[in-house]
């Protein structure tokens, strides 16, 4: 039998782990390669880049948990009122700072 945290996480996430918000959806979209699956770490640089975060501060990292903490920083500045441009789409921030 599963344990509590475990139903609770496959409960709230599923089974990709994911919690398929808007920022997922969006970076999911623009920067997977559709080839090979994976994520194209130039278009990764690019929204990086147009949202003002540097990538480096994670260098040591492999791209998945690289591209998920990026996501959470992202979220972040949703969160503090400042839209996030991914490509030529926005998502919009609730409240302006």
């Amino acid at each position: 039998m599963a344990d509590f945290m475990e139903k609770t996480f496959m409960d709230r996430y599923g089974r990709s782990g994911s919690c398929r918000d808007q920022v997922y959806d969006i970076m999911k979209k623009f920067v997977t390669d559709e080839t090979t699956g994976k994520t194209d770490f130039n278009k990764l640089e690019l929204v990086a880049k147009a949202n003002g975060v540097d990538l480096e501060r994670w260098s040591h990292l492999n791209q998945g948990h690289l591209r998920m903490n990026f996501n959470n920083v992202l979220r972040g500045l949703l969160r503090r009122g400042v839209h996030v441009r991914v490509g030529d789409e926005w998502i919009r921030a609730e409240r302006s700072a």
